[in-house]
């Protein structure tokens, strides 16, 4: 029997769910960098990606995503013995995706900042790892998906690799202050025959949220780690007794966000210090392991089957 698949991921920052209620928090929360990291996030998130995507080469031009993987395929399989022949790769692309210019509509304070990459209208475009690769017909030597049935045949596994470039990592460390450069970020996709019946295995960095393809229909997605509130340390006062016979507590709110408390925080910190310079992508070349353990790497989100 003939079969014709195409498969494709998209990776994008929802910032649907984020901690801010106001562009003053920035200025009043300590330490500053970690409400400032919110709103950019927040205000150069993307557009939540169509469930379906009939020309992936069309949705690519469009830049609103944060990493890209399609692969379009055709081949032969014996209805018995499931053999597979005639395999041919009619296209396949890996993007590392894009940082849309900051957008102001719900955070119209930060205008007065008159600062001039909030003011932009400028994409800037993002980085990936020499790593980043679609193949057919093989494993990817970094791959994190494990639980695969040895009886079936592999006949695409892409990884696209990819962090921001340098223009938004340069904001990060020297306006915003952040203490880590921004992290690689990742997402996978294994697509198997097995019997007859073509599946589909994914799996991602715990950010951004990640979608997966199949014949242009979205199949599954994985969001993003997210925060509803900022943890904010206490500051408590012990009373004499008055009125009762032992001593009361009182605790309140400061300012002194608890950072190692964010879900997020593990998103950030896994960046190299900003101390000293964002390592370059080249070291990737040639590293072996599973992605999730490389250096100043994220951390694997909720993996997916289909169907």
């Amino acid at each position: 029997m003939r079969h014709e698949i195409k498969v494709g991921t998209v990776s994008w920052i929802s910032a649907s769910t984020h901690p801010l209620s106001l562009t003053a928090e920035t200025a009043v929360l300590e330490p500053p960098w970690i409400p400032k990291t919110y709103l950019g996030l927040a205000a150069t998130k993307n557009n939540t990606p169509p469930k379906t995507i009939t020309d992936f080469k069309t949705f690519q031009g469009s830049k609103d995503f944060r990493a890209l993987t399609y692969c379009h395929i055709s081949f032969d399989a014996d209805d018995a013995t499931g053999e597979v022949s005639g395999f041919k790769v009619h296209d396949a692309v890996h993007d590392g995706g894009w940082t849309p210019p900051f957008s102001m509509r719900n955070w119209p304070g930060t205008a007065l900042a008159l600062d001039p990459d909030i003011l932009s209208n400028q994409w800037y475009q993002g980085e990936a790892s020499p790593l980043s690769v679609v193949n057919t017909q093989a494993r990817h030597k970094n791959s994190a998906i494990k639980s695969v049935p040895a009886d079936e045949t592999v006949l695409i596994n892409g990884l696209i690799k990819f962090r921001a470039g340098k223009h938004t990592d340069d904001i990060g460390v020297k306006k915003v202050k952040s203490p880590f450069h921004v992290p690689w970020v990742w997402c996978e996709v294994l697509v198997t025959l097995a019997k007859g019946k073509v599946k589909l295995y994914g799996v991602g960095s715990m950010f951004p949220s990640h979608a997966w393809y199949l014949n242009g229909t979205q199949v599954k997605t994985v969001a993003e780690v997210s925060d509803k509130t900022f943890p904010l340390q206490l500051a408590c006062m012990t009373f004499p007794p008055v009125l009762t016979s032992s001593p009361t507590t009182a605790c309140l709110p400061t300012n002194q966000i608890m950072a190692p408390s964010l879900n997020l925080y593990k998103v950030l910190s896994a960046g190299a210090s900003a101390v000293g310079a964002q390592p370059a992508a080249s070291l990737d070349t040639g590293r072996s392991g599973t992605v999730e353990t490389h250096p100043n790497t994220v951390g694997a989100g909720k993996a997916i089957q289909y169907p």
